[in-house]
């Protein structure tokens, strides 16, 4: 049920996609490192990582794509409570100020199709 009612908030569809990012917080004025780090799973609003620092639900980030000349601020919406195996959480992020950040044809989301065009007919 759970599980439903999250796919119902989602804005658009997930994709399993590793892009490498730096990430630091915003709030940092310097004093952390930039952490290397890959996305797990992206879409056209966010995305989902796994990062050593312990970052917080509303903390603001700042993005670096890796190799490229992209970067953007998100906001932490939502932090593992486990350590993955080599001790990182996983969290999920909402991109705030650069639409396309990830230069990605997204697929239609399956979820407003039906909003926008009726129930799928049998």
């Amino acid at each position: 049920m759970a599980d439903e009612l999250q796919h119902a908030k989602r804005r658009s569809a997930r994709i399993v996609l590793r892009v490498p990012l730096f990430i630091n917080s915003s709030d940092s004025n310097g004093e952390t490192e930039w952490e290397p780090v890959e996305t797990v799973m992206v879409s056209l609003h966010g995305g989902m990582l796994r990062a050593r620092q312990n970052f917080q639900v509303g903390d603001t980030l700042d993005l670096r794509v890796r190799d490229k000349d992209r970067s953007a601020r998100a906001r932490v919406v939502w932090t593992s409570s486990e350590m993955t195996s080599n001790g990182a959480i996983e969290l999920g992020f909402e991109i705030l100020d650069q639409e396309g950040f990830w230069e990605i044809n997204f697929p239609p989301d399956r979820w407003s199709q039906r909003t926008e065009w009726g129930p799928v007919k049998k």
